[in-house]
Order: structure tokens, then C-alpha cells, then sequence
């Protein structure tokens, strides 16, 4: 049994309801995502259009805004590996031959007497369909409900660029969809019948087309091409849809030096502007498709390099210089866990057909069927609702309401069973990239059935200046916002009220919602006149926009005798790469939980950089640098409550972190090191930490002559009194999880440190049993229902290929943590009805503890 891993993230119930699912009928998934990356100008979208054989015209330059996405342009048969583009339809009738496979093995299951039934359905709404030989159009009736964030979308999709090679679907035409009406009285049906009606028209064509279907046994997987936009502006907006579920091609230009700067300006850190070059950006998107997008299986997802311009290099030793170019870029990258991702090296001539591009096809396809998600099995009942949702999105509509969804699946014969497995229904369809779907207060109700469409929203705001056309009546909003970050309604509403957008304005609640629980942007506090109590403001700020370099004496300040500053507490993270989004996201928590500081009425955010008033008396500045976060407060008035207010701030930055980290998938840990107060804040030099500092005196060798530091001094306000100062790397799999508190001077009882060790003894003696009985999958529920592990703990368990390793795998982590989850571990065991291993532990348990009270006693 192959589950997806993001359904075995999931909690015990709905595990289990996807389980009897899959009794009742099951398929196996096969899909393809193929993410094109890379810098700005590389070639990125004809590679695209070559992989999918559009015509393309070299002499025009063409720069991707924001992300394209291309689902069902082209198939790949599982047989043979050989790609085939299609038309759109093509997709739909590979999906009803798995249709009627389904209701081949339902009918079986009803007797003749439901396929009857079903057929004289059938017969009863065929004249209430009318076949249309051209592409489906959308639906004139379709109009938004009374709450306007679900707005269908009034235009049709517009039309992809023709191809030279298209496979039709035998004899199968499209048809017209009259039944996706949100708004009921402007049909003059009933919802529920239009709902009905969705479900039998799939029926019907099912019907229609049974005995062709049936014949054709081939099978194809689906496939999906994203285009990125390689300006760094969309940097953080990319980040969301970064996913392990897909082959990366890494685009670079071969006629460029690797050193040569790109055409593009970052923003990365407190710097500011930085130019980098061709290296540091491919450094870049690694670093990103590391962090945002790896699983514990070494090297997913995979990244083939892919070399464009090949016509620009002569043909003189053209094959030895490409080779040297990806051998420099591999050296550049050795020693760090980046370079294991990266498979081939392919170079292509985007100028003709080349046939390099057959062998690049065939490695993506080698390199899908290779990883975890391959072959994944998920309920057949679900088909029946992908199809309609197909064709809503067919017929044009962007973004539904989930009440409809819902009523569109309770009128199938075939159909999801409750609310519960519809959510695991949609949140499997978001992960494989079908749908949008966002499980959050303020968005659960809405669904977004194609992509394009929330991409296309965001980079209308979150965009290259070179895509931007400017109304003279917003051009001051559209400055103050492109530079200082601030994103006024007036300008929202003029971008999104244009003509070729008219449905985002109507869904402006959703959308901002998104973007805010994204942490993309963030209405900022700030305190009233009086100063007495802190009110929201009425525009938005977007840290990924600031592109102002951060004022040295923000970041430095003069010291000042009636002003007391905390050392700088670092947040260090040991992957020696922080991505930026990583920062803009706290900084965006930060600006919904503290006013954000001002100074001549003008709020303290730079690039990299923010200052947030605590209090009347304490003033907050965090910034990074690289792959560190400083924070430090200034305190303008002695006062009592300073080590409580501070040490409140760091746990609040903390735990932030981890959230930040644990919503984006991200592998990253942090560790915390406290800056000798003699460095500057803007260098990385003089991070002390914090198992140094468990030591009375430190000593820090950053400057000419070393000098010796007080740690008590240096830890003063960051932690309070009798609190500890080590941090436990091993609690969290992101951010980083504090000890609890305990005095400084207390040792840890020995009698705990035999514990310790009893756990560990024991699983060890145990671990050939376990391995041979455990029943994995029964235990992962309920160590996930009760928390054992975090989200990327429970994944890189189920992400192990094999039952062996999964099983190996959590005893180590059992065994890293102590005591107390072991005992959870065993609680868990007598839930999933394992008793008899619960109890071979507890004997093993009683032996061990005689052992070492008997060598105790021997050597006492």
C-alpha cells in the first residue's frame, strides 16, 4: 500500500476514513511537475514551449510575470515514457476512462439493477445537453454569489499558443457545460438541479463513449509544466508554491560566465541592493528547493541542470566547454547538501528542435517514476468530483465556494462520503497542484480551482517594475509601495479593478486574507495619539517589497548614557543559508503583535530591517544578515518588568520561527548565540553560543587582542533570573525548542541520567522484535494524534521506502528525545491494540533497571 505522504501527516481520524476509502475502490496516481527555474533571461519559457512543442519565434523575447502554469498540455505514456501533447480534452478523456473503470466495479457491486437506473438517468437528461464542436465556452449565467469573494471568472481561459503536434482523443467532442450557475435565480433552475445536472452530464459522456473507453487500455501520466519568472521580486511569492512533488530543471546560459553579474537586482539581507552573479543566483534556487521543497530522501526532489545557448558557443571544442561550465558550477557547490539534488547535466539549442531535448524528456521521466509519491493509490470514488471540477474550471470559473463543491459531489451516485473526507480530498488535490485549497480560518470556504489564477492575482501586486503600467492617479500609492512597502487600498483597488481583472477585485477579501495568513503582508499596529492604547492601521506593508538599505545607526547606534541595550541575541541558522522569505514572514508576525516604531512619522522598515515598539520603554529591532537574525532592545526607562518584557520577545521570535518554518515544509534549524557587545551588528563576527556561555567567563576572539566576557552579563534581559540558557537542539526538527526552565546552578539528578539510558538499552535490546511486529502504520496514527513528533519528523518516517526503515527510523528519533515520549511511544502501542510489544518492553524494561541496580550496588 503506497498513501501518499501528506496523507499520512494527517490526523488518526481522517487517516482511517482514507483507508476505507481506498477498500471501496482504489487507483493508482501518476503525476508529473516539472518546475523550470533560474535567473531572469536565461531562456526559461522557450524551454518550456519546446518541452511542449508550441511554435516559437526566436526573434521575439518574451519575460515570464510571475509563474505559468501548464496542466493538461501534454501526457506521458507509462509504457514507453514518450511525452505527447494534447488538447485540453484529452485530459478529460483519460480521466473518464478511469470513470468508467470505476463504474464498471460499482455496477458490479449495485447488480444491474443501480446500472439501469443510472443509464435511464442518462437517457433523461441527454436533450438537455447540447454537444458543441468547438472549445467549451463559459456559461453566460454564471455570476457570483451574494458573498463576492466567490466570483466566477466572466472571460474564458484564454487560449494557449497553438502546437505543432496534437493527439485528439478517438471521436470524442466537447461539451457545452449549461450547469455551473452560482447564482440561482439568474438561471431560473434550481441550484440543486444544476448541481445534479454537472454530475449526469459526466455520466452521460461516460455512457456515450463506454465501449471506446473500455477498449483503450493505455496508460499515461498527467503532466505539469511551471514556468518561474527568475526576477528576484518574485522571490517570495515563489516560495509558496515550491513543492518535493516535482523534477526541477535549473536554467542557466552558457554563453555567460558563471562569474558574470546578472541583470537583476536582490535584495537579500540588511545590504540592501546586492548584484549577483550568474553562480550565486544558481546558489540561490538550490539553496531554495533545499529548504522549501527537500524530504529526508537524499537528492529530493531531483534538479537537472540544464544548459541553454548552445548555439552561442562555438562549435570548436563546443562539447569540452560545456562540460568544464557544469563541472565549475558542481565545484562551486561541493561540500554543501545543496549539491546532492543536482542529477544531469543537459545542454540544449533553444533556437531549433534539438534532440537533446528527447533525452532531457526521457530523465524526467526516468527521475519521476523514481521518487516516493510514484504510484501513490488514492479512493476511485474521488473521480467523479475531479471531473467536475475540471469542468467548472473548463467552462471558466477561477474560484468556487466550497457549499457548492459540496453540493455538486452529494448529487453523484459515486460520491464522497462527509465533509471530513472532502477536506482530505482537497487538500490532496492542493499538494498535487490540481487546486488551491487553504485550510484556515478565512479561507476554508473558498476553493481555487486553477492556479494561474492566485498567481496571477499576487503578481499583480508582487511584481517587476517592467510589468507595471502606471495610472498617473495611483503613481504616488505605487512608489511609496514599490519602495517603502506600503500597500494602500486605493492601490489595490486600481490594480484590481482593471478590465482584464474584474475578479479579483470581487474576491479582494479572500485574496488579502491569503496574503496575509501567507504573512506576504501584514496590517501594522500602531499606537494612538495619546499613546495610550495601540490601534490596526488602514494599509497594508509588505516586507518582500522594501528595497531601501537599512541606516547603520538603526542597526549600530551610538551609545547613549540614559539608554540601556540588550546584547544582540542571534538567531543562527546551522544551514549556513537563510531564505529571505523566512524573515519577511516574521516580520509580518512581528507587525501584527507589536506596533511597528516610527520616527518623524515615518515607520522604522527597511530591507532586511524593522523596529517595533514593545512598550512605552522598550524598543525592539530585528534584521538579518546572511543567514543570521539579530534582535536587540533598547530600554529607555530602569524599570523592573525589562528581563520579563525581553525575555517574552525572544520566545515570541522563537516560536514564530518554528511556525514560519513548520508552515512552509522548511528544513531549517536555528541556533541561538548572543553577539560580543564589542562587534558591530552588522558583521557576523563575535557569536558566542549558548553551551559556551554555561561557562562563568567567555572568551571571544574576534578582535585583535581577545578579551574576556562575563556570560551572565551577556544573557542579562534575554532570559529571566533561574531561567536556563542551553538550548535543546534536539526538541524541534525547525526553529529551535528552549529546555525547561531550571536554575543555572542545578546539576541534572543522576537518577534521570539512568533513566535516560534505561529507554535507549531497552529499544536497543528490542529493536530486532519491533522491527519484525511493529505495525507502522497503526502506530503513526497515534503518535501523530498525540504529538510525538512534529510535521517533518512524521514525514521523513513515512517518506522511508521501506516498512524496515520507517520503523528503524522512529526508534532513533524515540531514542534522541528521552524519556517521556518513549513512555507516549509505549501509550501508543496499547492504542493501536499492540499490547504484547508494549509488554516485551516493559519486561525488557523491569531487567534492565535489575541490572543497574545490581551494578550499583556492586560497584558501591
Amino acid at each position: 500500500l503506497v498513501l501518499p505522504a501528506d496523507v499520512l501527516k494527517m490526523d488518526a481520524r481522517s487517516l482511517q476514513m482514507y483507508k476505507k476509502a481506498l477498500d471501496e475502490g482504489k487507483e493508482k496516481v501518476y503525476n508529473i511537475r516539472v518546475m523550470v527555474v533560474g535567473q531572469y533571461g536565461v531562456g526559461k519559457t522557450t524551454l518550456t514551449d519546446r518541452l511542449l512543442e508550441k511554435t516559437v519565434n526566436i526573434s521575439e523575447r518574451h519575460s515570464t510575470d510571475g509563474i505559468d502554469v501548464h496542466i493538461e498540455c501534454s501526457k506521458v505514456s507509462l509504457s514507453t515514457g514518450e511525452w505527447t501533447t494534447q488538447e485540453k480534452n484529452a485530459e478529460q478523456y483519460a480521466r473518464l476512462q478511469r470513470l468508467v473503470r470505476l463504474l464498471n466495479k460499482h455496477s458490479h457491486k449495485q447488480e444491474s439493477k443501480q446500472k439501469q437506473e443510472i443509464k435511464s438517468e442518462f437517457i433523461d437528461k441527454i436533450s438537455s445537453v447540447e454537444p458543441n464542436n468547438e472549445h467549451t465556452q463559459p456559461n453566460p449565467h454564471v455570476r457570483k454569489e451574494s458573498n463576492d469573494r466567490h466570483l466566477r471568472h466572466d472571460l474564458p481561459v484564454s487560449a494557449k499558443p497553438s502546437i505543432n503536434r496534437k493527439v485528439k482523443p478517438p471521436s470524442f467532442q466537447p461539451v457545452k457545460s449549461p450547469i455551473i450557475r452560482l447564482d440561482p435565480e439568474a438561471s431560473g433552475i434550481h441550484s440543486k438541479r444544476n448541481q445534479k445536472d454537472t454530475v449526469m452530464e459526466i455520466l452521460q459522456l461516460v455512457n456515450d463513449k463506454s465501449d471506446k473507453l473500455e477498449k483503450d487500455t493505455e496508460e499515461y501520466a498527467a503532466l505539469a509544466l511551471w514556468d518561474f519568472a527568475g526576477q528576484y521580486v518574485f522571490y517570495t511569492t515563489h516560495q509558496t508554491f515550491l513543492t518535493r512533488r516535482a523534477i526541477y530543471l535549473l536554467v542557466v546560459d552558457l554563453s555567460q560566465q558563471v562569474t558574470d553579474l546578472v541583470d537583476d537586482e536582490c535584495y537579500l539581507d540588511a545590504k540592501g541592493i546586492k548584484l549577483c552573479n550568474v553562480h550565486e543566483v544558481t546558489e540561490i534556487w538550490l539553496n531554495s528547493i533545499h529548504y522549501c521543497a527537500s524530504s529526508s530522501h537524499p537528492g529530493i526532489p531531483p534538479v537537472i541542470l540544464v544548459g541553454t545557448h548552445v548555439d552561442k558557443i562555438p562549435e570548436k571544442n563546443r562539447q569540452k566547454f560545456i562540460n568544464e561550465y557544469f563541472m565549475k558550477i558542481r565545484q562551486m557547490l561541493k561540500n554543501k547538501p545543496i549539491v546532492f539534488h543536482l542529477m544531469d547535466n543537459i545542454a540544449v539549442d533553444n533556437t531549433k528542435r534539438d534532440p537533446s531535448l528527447e533525452h532531457l524528456k526521457r530523465r524526467i521521466f526516468e527521475l519521476a517514476t523514481q521518487q516516493p509519491h510514484w504510484g501513490e493509490e488514492k479512493p476511485a470514488r474521488w473521480i467523479p468530483l475531479e471531473e467536475a471540477i475540471m469542468k467548472m474550471k473548463a467552462s471558466g470559473v477561477m474560484v468556487a465556494p466550497l457549499s457548492l463543491i459540496e453540493d455538486i459531489n452529494r448529487s453523484s451516485s459515486i460520491k464522497i462520503e462527509d465533509r471530513d473526507e472532502l477536506e482530505v480530498f482537497l487538500n490532496f488535490q492542493h499538494d498535487i497542484g490540481t487546486i488551491l485549497y487553504f485550510n484556515a480560518e478565512g479561507l476554508k470556504d473558498t476553493v481555487v480551482l486553477d492556479p494561474q489564477w492566485m498567481i496571477d492575482a499576487l503578481k499583480s501586486l508582487i511584481t517587476d517594475h517592467r510589468f507595471i503600467e502606471l495610472n498617473p492617479t495611483i503613481t504616488k500609492e505605487w512608489y511609496a509601495f514599490n519602495n517603502k512597502g506600503k500597500l494602500t487600498h486605493e492601490l489595490i483597488d486600481a490594480i484590481w479593478t482593471k478590465k482584464n481583472k474584474p475578479d479579483f477585485h470581487d474576491n479582494k477579501e479572500y485574496l488579502l486574507i491569503l496574503m496575509e495568513k501567507l504573512n506576504i503582508i501584514a496590517r501594522p499596529l500602531s499606537y494612538t495619539l495619546d499613546g495610550k492604547s495601540v490601534k490596526e492601521e488602514d494599509y497594508y506593508l509588505a516586507p518582500c517589497i522594501l528595497k531601501q538599505k537599512t541606516p547603520k545607526e538603526l542597526i549600530c547606534p551610538e551609545s547613549d548614557p540614559e539608554k540601556e541595550r540588550t546584547s544582540s541575541l542571534c538567531f543562527v541558522c546551522k544551514g549556513m543559508f537563510l531564505p529571505p522569505p523566512i524573515f519577511h514572514r516574521l516580520v509580518g508576525a512581528c507587525l501584527t503583535h507589536w506596533p511597528i516604531a516610527k520616527q518623524n512619522n515615518e515607520n522604522l522598515i527597511y530591507c532586511g530591517c524593522c523596529a517595533f515598539d514593545i512598550d512605552e520603554y522598550h524598543r525592539l529591532t530585528l534584521h538579518f544578515l546572511g543567514h543570521v537574525i539579530f534582535a536587540r532592545v533598547t530600554i529607555t526607562a530602569d524599570i523592573s518588568q525589562s528581563s520579563k518584557v525581553c525575555s517574552e520577545a525572544r520566545k515570541f521570535i522563537s516560536e514564530n520561527l518554528s511556525k514560519i518554518t513548520e508552515n512552509l515544509g522548511q528544513s531549517l534549524e536555528f541556533e541561538p548565540h548572543i553577539q560580543c557587545p564589542n562587534c558591530d551588528a552588522d558583521s557576523l563576527e563575535g557569536m558566542i553560543s549558548m553551551p559556551r556561555l554555561q561557562k562563568e567567563k567567555v572568551v571571544c576572539k574576534a578582535h585583535v587582542k581577545s578579551h574576556t566576557l562575563v556570560s551572565r552579563q551577556l544573557l542579562k534581559f534575554w532570559f529571566e533570573e533561574g531561567e536556563q540558557t542551553a538550548v535543546e537542539g534536539k526538541g524541534r526538527e525547525k526553529g529551535f525548542k528552549e529546555d525547561k526552565t531550571r536554575k543555572v546552578q542545578e546539576k541534572e539528578p543522576s537518577s534521570s541520567i539512568n533513566e535516560e539510558k534505561l529507554h535507549v538499552t531497552v529499544l536497543n535490546r528490542c529493536r530486532s522484535k519491533l522491527i519484525k511486529d511493529l505495525n507502522i502504520e497503526g502506530v503513526m496514527m497515534y503518535i501523530q494524534e498525540k504529538e510525538l513528533f512534529g510535521d517533518v519528523t512524521i514525514r521523513d518516517i513515512n517518506e522511508q521506502a521501506l516498512t524496515t526503515d520507517k520503523i528503524s527510523h522512529l526508534i532513533a528519533q524515540i531514542k534522541k528525545r528521552g524519556q517521556d515520549t518513549y513512555e507516549r511511544f509505549k501509550e501508543c502501542l496499547f492504542l493501536s491494540k499492540q499490547e504484547d510489544l508494549k509488554e516485551m518492553l516493559d519486561e525488557e524494561e523491569k531487567k534492565c533497571a535489575a541490572e543497574m541496580k545490581s551494578k550499583r550496588q556492586g560497584t558501591g
